[in-house]
Formats: C-alpha cells, sequence, structure tokens
C-alpha cells in the first residue's frame, strides 16, 4: 500500500479513464510483477497529493488547466486499484458513481448492490467508493463502456474530494450519501438527521440537473 510516498501506474495518464485489461493466464510475461496483468498492487490504496507535480489536480480533476482558485485543488484523493467485476453488467453511468465491494479480500467492486458484500445479497454498508470511469471520461455508451470495463481493472475513489459525481436527486447541500439498492445508486440522509447506515460522502454542492453534486467521499478503511 502506498502512504503518499508512491505513485500508481496510471496506464492512460488519467484516472477516469484507465482500465488495464485482466489476464486469466497464470503465466506472465518477466517484467510483469503482479498477477494477472494488474499494474498495481490489487487492492492497494494511494494517497494522490495535490502538490505532487507527476499527478496534478488536472488529471484527475475536469476542471482544464487547475488553477489555485479550482474546487478540489487542495484536497487529496485517496484512490483504490480494483478488479470490476460483475455479472448484471449494468451499463455503466455518465459519472463518477457508487460501487460495492464484492467480498472481504477487498480487491473486486461491482456496481451492482445484489452483488455485494456479502455475496450474492448485498448490504448498504458494503459501499466500497465512487468508480472513477464514466461514459463520459471514456466517450462511449453506458453499455459499450461496462463491456470495456467489466472483469478488469481500474482505480475507485475512496477518500477526498470528487467533482461532478452521480447522486440522487433530492441531494441537498451537506446531505449524507448511503447505499441504496440498485445499481450504481445511492441514498441521501439529510444534513442533521439520524443516519440509516454508514455515511459514505458528503454532499457539497446543489445537485445539478444532470443529477451531480461536488462530494466528499469517506469510504476508506485504511487511512
Amino acid at each position: 500500500m502506498a502512504l503518499g510516498t508512491e505513485f500508481p501506474v496510471i496506464s492512460s495518464g488519467n484516472l477516469y479513464t484507465t482500465i488495464d485489461t485482466y489476464q486469466a493466464a497464470t503465466v506472465q510475461p518477466p517484467i510483469q510483477s503482479q498477477p494477472n496483468g494488474a499494474l498495481n498492487p490489487i487492492g492497494a490504496a494511494f494517497l494522490m497529493s495535490p502538490g505532487a507535480p507527476e499527478y496534478s489536480p488536472t488529471q484527475y480533476y475536469p476542471t482544464p488547466g487547475g488553477s489555485l482558485n479550482s474546487n478540489g485543488w487542495g484536497a487529496p484523493l485517496v484512490v483504490r486499484y480494483v478488479r470490476y467485476n460483475s455479472t448484471t453488467a449494468a451499463a455503466m453511468l455518465a459519472y463518477p458513481s457508487a460501487v460495492y465491494w464484492t467480498d472481504e479480500t477487498f480487491t473486486t467492486v461491482t456496481g451492482t448492490f445484489s452483488e455485494g458484500n456479502p455475496a450474492a445479497t448485498g448490504n448498504l454498508n458494503s459501499l466500497a467508493g465512487w468508480l472513477l470511469p464514466n461514459f463520459t471520461s471514456l466517450g462511449k455508451t453506458g453499455a459499450a463502456s461496462t463491456t470495456l470495463l467489466n472483469g478488469n481493472f481500474c482505480f475507485i475513489a475512496t477518500k477526498g474530494f470528487v467533482p461532478a459525481a452521480a447522486v440522487v436527486a433530492s441531494t441537498a447541500v451537506g446531505d449524507a450519501l448511503v447505499g441504496a439498492a440498485g445499481n450504481f445508486v445511492v441514498a441521501r440522509v439529510a444534513s442533521g438527521s439520524a443516519p440509516t447506515s454508514v455515511h459514505n460522502a458528503i454532499a457539497l454542492s446543489a445537485v445539478t440537473a444532470a443529477i451531480t453534486a461536488d462530494i466528499w467521499v469517506n469510504c476508506e478503511l485504511t487511512f
């Protein structure tokens, strides 16, 4: 696990578009140090410092050019390198969206609630983070993006600032976002209300017409 002193291999150069192909064969080329074609330790968490020139906020925050006045400029982001693997393969959304751990290895996620841990039943508290690849960033349809992603490795955000994330239409500033049944779905808990389950994120901005909001993710188990 990297604790801010190392950086992940981001094969596309952008956390929102990186998808690394899973290789089922057990024999890997000599250069391959991780199993199944992974380019990073599977499940590893990385702290992306906003001050690091190698990975400036412009590469994981969508503000063109970035500046000290850009939202999220000073917010570090914790990401995990995981495998996305879903039996139902529900069509990906247009924005970063909620995904669930499928088991207790904490290496594999799914966008389908019922596939979450405990296996094949789902649990509101197994929400893992926000899937960064989405069909807008990939420039494809939701179905085509899912076909590209499913079974392969990618990055999810587990702690920190994520702009324009998929939320629920009734979201208001300060609301907590929690797990919910469905595909890539969350529910809201009004600010100041008693929690219904683990608070996975806080809405930082009003919901848009695209049903997105800037959020502060708080799913990370290790930081």
